[in-house]
């Protein structure tokens, strides 16, 4: 059965798309089979996709046809969807679509700005993930700081508030504001094909932290 990774903020402009498609990228071209359901309401991903393929790139993620999907149960399933890792670019709202894609979810993975209105947006919904982690007890949640600025305190704020939660964890990884991100796909189709060392390294960075947080997590439950 794959891992589920639902990246899922209800505020838009966090970078959502971005990071589930860079992470993807990580893990497919480090051996992984990788697929994104995107489900967003933009379709970031699905277009992005369609025009690195019609440029010729070889893209190493694959898209799971929406349309076919009759049920999000369906993605457990490892003959109808053979991969090691699916993304679920999760639309921007709180729906009951949402609560389906979370309670077969491994991981929640949240990106957030280092903002006073964005770290008011998390609390609001703090409850609501709550409720997801109640209902399905293998769920984790993981916050990533996006376009962190150095000089902000917000930053530890957010730690401070998770800082007592056991599944709900803010990642020690952050990631800096960087024009790459909406560069790059206009010379290639993946963020590692590029030569901006800062930014690999820390989208690699995260990638593995996620990595070993689901890993140690497993590992507690056998134990």
């Amino acid at each position: 059965m794959p891992l589920i990774i639902t990246v899922a903020n209800a505020k838009g402009g966090v970078g959502k798309s971005t990071i589930a498609y860079c992470l993807a990228c990580y893990y497919s071209e480090r051996g992984a089979s990788c697929a994104v359901l995107d489900e967003d309401i933009q379709q970031s991903i699905s277009d992005a996709v369609e025009q690195f393929q019609e440029r010729g790139d070889e893209v190493s993620v694959s898209l799971i046809d929406r349309t076919k999907l009759k049920s999000y149960k369906d993605l457990t399933d490892p003959e109808k969807y053979p991969y090691d890792i699916i993304f679920v670019d999760s639309p921007p709202v709180l729906t009951t679509q949402l609560d389906a894609i979370y309670d077969l979810s491994d991981m929640i993975l949240i990106p957030i700005k280092p903002s006073i209105n964005d770290y008011n947006s998390l609390m609001r919904s703090r409850e609501y993930i709550k409720e997801a982690m109640n209902r399905n007890p293998d769920l984790l949640t993981a916050i990533v700081i996006n376009m962190a600025v150095t000089s902000s305190t917000i930053q530890d704020n957010f730690r401070e508030a998770f800082q007592d939660e056991d599944r709900i964890k803010v990642l020690n990884t952050q990631l800096a504001q960087r024009v790459i991100y909406t560069k790059y796909p206009l010379l290639t189709h993946s963020l590692f094909k590029t030569k901006d060392t800062g930014a690999k390294r820390e989208m690699a960075e995260l990638a593995n932290e996620i990595y070993y947080t689901l890993e140690f997590s497993r590992k507690n439950k056998k134990s």
